[in-house]
């Protein structure tokens, strides 16, 4: 399984700690992003960049995306600009569970100055094992895949 994990500074410290827990855990992990938590970097651009990069593997079962920023609110916003893709930014496991259940989201966003280092890998491991349910909300989905920026 491969795991690409973005952040911002804000969001560097939790995503060098995600990428180290599945890394052990025999993941193959890809960082993007901030490259030290000191230098400033805009959630914004950082977005951008990963949208870009995860709309060339978003269908590839074997891929999964994680973003964080300080609260996770900022790269959440930025990311979900972009057509297909379907951030959610979660603060626990149930909200894990039904961003995948419901909202088939393929791109997990947390908080990284929010939230505890086995919050996020028990929320990711939530998201990552959960099914997206179909049935009554895959119109909903596809309506959304319909609109939004293609690059």
């Amino acid at each position: 399984m491969k795991i690409k994990i973005t952040s911002d500074h804000a969001g560097h410290e939790a995503k060098m700690e995600l990428a180290r827990r599945l890394q052990k855990e025999g993941y193959e992990v890809e960082t993007f992003g901030s490259m030290d938590p000191n230098t400033s970097i805009s959630y914004a651009d950082v977005g951008i960049e990963f949208a870009k990069e995860a709309k060339k593997h978003i269908n590839e079962k074997d891929t999964k995306f994680v973003a964080f920023c300080g609260s996770g609110i900022g790269i959440s916003i930025a990311l979900n600009r972009f057509k297909n893709i379907r951030c959610a930014r979660v603060s626990s496991k149930e909200e894990a569970r039904l961003a995948k259940l419901h909202n088939d989201a393929n791109i997990l966003c947390m908080g990284g100055r929010l939230l505890e280092a086995d919050a996020v890998e028990e929320m990711f491991h939530t998201w990552e094992h959960t099914e997206f349910e179909g049935g009554r909300h895959l119109a909903r989905i596809n309506k959304l895949d319909e609109v939004g920026q293609d690059k």
